[in-house]
């Protein structure tokens, strides 16, 4: 029984994680258009964090928009971004209104970043980091901030 349950978990475990995607690389019109877009000028790396439409997950991780940006506040703050431009892209961005600033948040209008990097069923969430030569790695589904370190380490 207990090697059962042993075998039982590593398949649960192995098979739950969504692992960081790499080698990849934007080509210049596309590193042109979320520099100029998304005011990515002065440093060398870019950290997006999207959120999928509603639709694609079985919760509505729109509710308490507040709430949501002051626990990514938090989350942030324990992480010590050098160098690192941080923001936020909204799939839904019509029910994104009031926190869509133009400075750290983001609506995904063209869909770009769903239809290139995110369209996924079932992960609500993706991390996406770029480096200033447009190598980038992604993550989709939910992140931790040891992906977010790695993922910073392995573009620098």
């Amino acid at each position: 029984m207990k090697i059962f349950l042993v075998i039982l978990s590593f398949f649960t475990l192995s098979n739950g994680s969504n692992e960081i995607q790499s080698d990849y690389k934007l080509d210049d019109s596309e590193l042109i258009f979320i520099r100029e877009n998304y005011d990515w000028n002065k440093s060398d790396l870019i950290i997006i964090n999207f959120r999928e439409p509603r639709d694609n997950f079985w919760y509505d991780s729109y509710k308490n928009l507040e709430n949501s940006n002051n626990w990514w506040n938090k989350f942030y703050s324990h992480i010590d971004l050098v160098n690192t431009r941080n923001i936020f892209i909204y799939s839904d961005s019509k029910i994104m209104k009031s926190v869509i600033d133009f400075e750290k948040h983001y609506p995904d209008d063209s869909k770009f970043f769903l239809n290139k990097f995110f369209n996924k069923n079932n992960t609500c969430f993706g991390l996406l980091v770029i480096n200033k030569n447009g190598n980038y790695l992604v993550k989709n589904g939910e992140y931790t901030k040891t992906d977010i370190l790695t993922m910073i380490n392995r573009l620098q």
